[in-house]
């Protein structure tokens, strides 16, 4: 045979069936390995845009809040009369002399024709929050910058209006009805004129006979929140003073109304022209107007409130709701609405959007932390709290002059 004949031959033959195979075999595992790297680095990419996206809808949430409690106010020095003798000395020293407007956190006790709490479709186990504050409008609002109201809580309601997406969860929600001349449901001004009333002064002046007792609840020494009337719960017609009409309560944007307990005529309701807007008669002012959601997949919304006090000890002390109202002589573990805290720390809570999709029922956002962090946490549980991110933050509320 010529030399180098045998290997030509060889290679006339082509690639043998089992070098294919073998060829083919190690494709596949490449293949296999690469997509099992790409498909990991892509979770590994959702899981991280979903984070920011989460902390970003947190870090929304808690600048709102931040920004209402910078401008809010629950109380005024004013020129009002001495409180009764037997105001104690602690209490003296706390109402004395002010002007007073709720700052209701988790508040469940109070006076109103209207509803048991300031925001009655708020869920169970969730916090809500409600104060007077001052913010400076647009230029297309009626009355610019004026006292409003602002409110925090947490509602079921549907993700989108889209259709196909019937998913429904736990939002976090804000609420704010600011101030205005028009009387109704849409502006603060008589939900604040009955407040006031109701806690400082019953009367305007010298309507009040000079020997006419003052039923404010304040003024008869009153400081406990049973005396008082939630914030949100019953507005004043200005032409019947001391008139209370009950009042429409807040409601989420697009809400499960299965789980409102008096829910809305419709969810987006005629928000009227410019031309009712001007007319304080027009019936638009008694319209709900729905809340936006600032954050979605809430699955925990606490707020912790403080107030730091000189004791008799001369020490100072910064004190939470339960010992607070141990200093003031009440009883209770509510935080007193007429007393601003110094500080409230949140703590919001939420899931990814995959275990958000898993929660079929209403009652499967209602987490037990206790038990969902204890040795006897179920499976189910380890999974939801590795599913979860907890945002914490203090803020400072602003000193009353």
């Amino acid at each position: 045979m010529i030399p180098g004949r045998q290997s030509e031959a060889r290679s006339e033959q082509g690639v043998t069936l089992i070098e294919l195979l073998s060829a083919m075999a190690i494709l596949s595992i490449l293949i296999l390995v690469l997509s099992t790297m790409l498909d990991a680095s892509l979770r590994g990419f959702r899981r991280g845009a979903e984070t920011v996206e989460q902390r970003g809808d947190a870090r929304v949430a808690i600048d709102w809040m931040e920004r209402d409690l910078a401008s809010a106010f629950a109380s005024r020095p004013a020129p009002l009369p001495r409180l009764p003798e037997d105001t104690s000395a602690v209490q003296r020293g706390f109402f004395e002399g002010r002007l007073f407007f709720p700052f209701e956190i988790d508040r469940q006790t109070g006076s109103g024709n209207a509803t048991e709490t300031s925001f009655p479709n708020a869920a169970p186990g969730f916090s809500t929050l409600a104060f007077v504050n001052r913010v400076t409008s647009g230029e297309n609002d009626l009355r610019g910058s004026a006292p409003g109201i602002v409110g925090y809580y947490v509602a079921f309601a549907r993700h989108s209006p889209l259709a196909d997406d019937e998913g429904a969860g736990m939002k976090l929600f804000r609420h704010h009805r600011p101030g205005g001349h028009p009387e109704g449901e849409r502006y603060a001004d008589s939900f604040l004129v009955r407040a006031s009333r109701a806690i400082n002064d019953d009367e305007k002046g010298s309507t009040r006979p000079l020997d006419a007792p003052n039923t404010a609840a304040v003024r008869r020494g009153r400081f406990a929140n049973s005396a008082f009337p939630f914030l949100l719960a019953g507005r004043e017609k200005r032409d019947d003073p001391g008139s209370v009409l009950p009042a429409v309560a807040p409601w989420p944007l697009r809400p499960v109304v299965s789980r409102l307990s008096s829910p809305p005529p419709t969810y987006q309701p005629d928000r009227g022209s410019a031309a009712d807007w001007e007319n304080p008669a027009s019936p638009v002012h008694d319209s709900v107007f729905p809340d936006e959601p600032i954050c979605d997949h809430v699955v925990r919304f606490e707020l912790r409130p403080s107030r730091r006090v000189e004791l008799p000890s001369g020490n100072t002390e910064r004190l939470d709701a339960a010992a607070l109202n141990a200093h003031l002589g009440f009883s209770g573990e509510e935080w007193p609405a007429l007393v601003a805290p110094d500080e409230i720390e949140i703590v919001l809570t939420v899931i990814d959007k995959s275990t958000a999709r898993r929660f079929t029922r209403y009652e499967d956002w209602l987490i037990d932390w206790e038990k969902i962090q204890s040795p006897s946490a179920t499976t189910d549980d380890r999974a939801i709290l590795a599913a979860s991110r907890t945002f914490r933050h203090r803020f400072a509320v602003p000193a009353q002059p």
